[in-house]
């Protein structure tokens, strides 16, 4: 599930209907970053994720899986956490 998610994310009809679920506030700091990065939004997304699920390490995995497990939406709250971490990345 999780898998095809990422896959479509640089879809801009799946970036939409993602954002649309995600909090106004993660929202507008997504925009910003892309903004920033000079890069749409979907695509901004779907390599966030995707350089998240390359490079993260034992731990954000660990971390993940718990916030996935808890979930009702496990596809949805594995983005949005994915993309909270990259948008408030030190």
């Amino acid at each position: 599930m999780l898998g095809t998610l990422i896959a479509q994310l640089d879809h801009p009809d799946v970036a939409a209907d993602t954002l649309r679920l995600l909090e106004p506030e993660l929202v507008e700091a997504i925009s910003f970053r892309a903004a920033a990065s000079s890069m749409e939004v979907p695509d901004f997304i779907a390599g966030a994720v995707r350089m998240f699920v390359d490079t993260a390490d034992d731990d954000l995995w660990f971390q993940l899986i718990t916030v996935i497990r808890k979930a009702q939406d496990p596809g949805l709250a594995a983005v949005q956490t994915i993309l909270e971490w990259v948008v408030t990345e030190k």
